[in-house]
């Protein structure tokens, strides 16, 4: 077999593409949807969707791949999500608009803020990743 002007066998050929098969199916086993996270911004703060406690703790896992879907269900105000630690953050969506935003937790247990940028004071939380001890 010629393969750029040169003789490669075809033994090394099909050796080369089980290798690249290989990884390949590695990277999508390993690939973990990631957990979705639903949060209401209302009554200038955030909420889990079906919770009622004001700017929720968000607790994950070390490595943890972690998708926040913000919804805003608040008239006439804009709203965004950011965890500047972890370097997540959404664009300000208006009433009855979401969006998203997928992360990968860091390796080591940590605390890190959440908020809304733009109402900060008010609109701001706790994403702690938690110890596997």
């Amino acid at each position: 077999m010629s393969f750029w002007g040169h003789r490669v066998s075809a033994k090394l050929v099909i050796i080369a593409v089980g290798v690249l098969l290989l990884g390949v199916l590695a990277v999508a086993v390993t690939h973990e949807e990631p957990r979705e996270i639903t949060l209401v911004a209302r009554g200038m703060a955030f909420y889990l969707e079906n919770g009622d406690q004001p700017n929720p703790t968000i607790t994950v896992q070390p490595r943890e791949r972690v998708r926040i879907v913000l919804r805003n269900e608040e008239r006439g105000i804009r709203h965004d999500f950011a965890v500047p630690g972890l370097r997540a953050a959404l664009d300000p969506i208006g009433w009855n608009e979401s969006a998203d935003v997928t992360f990968d937790a860091p390796d080591v247990p940590g605390l890190y803020e959440y908020w809304c940028r733009p109402h900060r004071m008010m609109m701001k939380g706790k994403v702690v990743v938690e110890s596997t001890d």
